[in-house]
């Protein structure tokens, strides 16, 4: 059987040029191209109308209304939806139960508070010292993060006493904004 095709090849060529196989096989390849983009063209067609047939569909009131408030009210708006200056009492205490379920311990911090006179905003920084593995030390940042929005991490550092240790000796450090 391969002898036979070989032979038919060997034929094919004394009578053909390669060139012209070569070019027959380009001509095959551009016909298969163009009746792919054409499918392809339908599809897309057939898809336009379902999406223009959805939205024809839909109520007219359903989109929202966007309205442009003032810069002064988008200002107050934010400033509003920060939390007030008395809740960083329980923001702390969330981190401390974060620390808790993810088993760290957090026997010392260093706490600063930040506000400008003519600021409505302040800040108040903690800085915690960790002893942990990395996967507590991410979880509890994450776990802290997740469940506190006016909180960011301001600084992440760690570092290990030797190759083999899976203790990692880090700096936390949280900022938490409030309105005041």
């Amino acid at each position: 059987m391969n002898t036979a095709l070989r032979g038919l090849w060997l034929r094919l060529l004394r009578r053909v040029s390669p060139y012209t196989l070569l070019a027959v096989a380009l001509l095959l390849a551009a016909a298969g191209v163009l009746v792919w983009t054409q499918a392809l063209d339908r599809q897309s067609d057939t898809l336009r109308r379902a999406l223009a047939a959805r939205r024809a569909a839909q109520p007219a009131n359903t989109a929202p209304v966007q309205r442009q408030m003032p810069l002064g009210e988008q200002v107050d708006a934010f400033v509003d939806a920060v939390p007030a200056l008395q809740a960083s009492a329980t923001d702390l205490e969330q981190v401390f139960r974060s620390a808790d379920l993810h088993k760290l311990q957090l026997p010392k911090g260093e706490y600063k508070f930040k506000q400008s006179p003519n600021e409505p905003l302040a800040s108040y920084t903690a800085t915690f010292p960790v002893h942990a593995d990395y996967g507590s030390i991410r979880d509890f940042c994450a776990d802290v993060l997740r469940a506190l929005p006016n909180a960011s991490m301001e600084e992440l550092r760690m570092a290990r006493s030797s190759a083999d240790s899976t203790v990692l000796e880090a700096v936390v450090r949280f900022t938490f904004v409030y309105r005041r």
